[in-house]
């Protein structure tokens, strides 16, 4: 069975890069691996990583100022997983702040025009019409229902 969720993409910083969001974004779909960091401080297994598979459907969310926006889709082409030494010499680029672990993606459809999150208020679960959405969004990756998936789909066909 399917499982659809949003990935959430923010901008982000070291003692040595900075990248917006948007940057990091666009790196990854060009890689065609979205990396994930599997663990939180304190060694805590992100939240959902351990449920990601080959196949489910994807859709990347812009947070932070100048974002909160729907950026594309992406089928999954894997389950979360380490990278082999070949894939890390290939696919991790210090100056883009990438993991060592995360899923391979396929089916990339990025969204010429970027739909804002403000277009779905009321007519989605996860956007409440008269409720602040913010706390929906905090994390990396995020299940969403098929209903509230496909109508991100509708609004964005809508708009297009």
């Amino acid at each position: 069975m399917i499982s659809y969720w949003i990935f959430n993409v923010k901008d982000d910083e070291n003692k040595k890069f900075s990248r917006k969001g948007i940057e990091i974004y666009e790196h990854k779909m060009q890689d065609m691996f979205w990396g994930l960091k599997g663990s939180a401080k304190g060694g805590k297994r992100v939240a959902n990583i351990s449920k990601l598979k080959r196949g489910d459907e994807v859709v990347f969310y812009l947070a932070g100022n100048g974002g909160q926006c729907f950026l594309g889709t992406c089928v999954l082409d894997s389950s979360f997983r380490e990278l082999n030494l070949d894939e890390i010499r290939q696919l991790v680029h210090e100056e883009y702040l990438d993991w060592r672990q995360g899923v391979f993606i396929t089916d990339i459809d990025r969204w010429t025009n970027p739909l804002s999150v403000e277009r779905l208020r009321g007519k989605v679960s996860i956007v409440p019409r008269h409720e602040n959405y913010g706390s929906f969004f905090q994390g990396s990756v995020k299940r969403v229902g098929k209903e509230d998936y496909e109508a991100i789909m509708r609004e964005h066909a809508c708009e297009g």
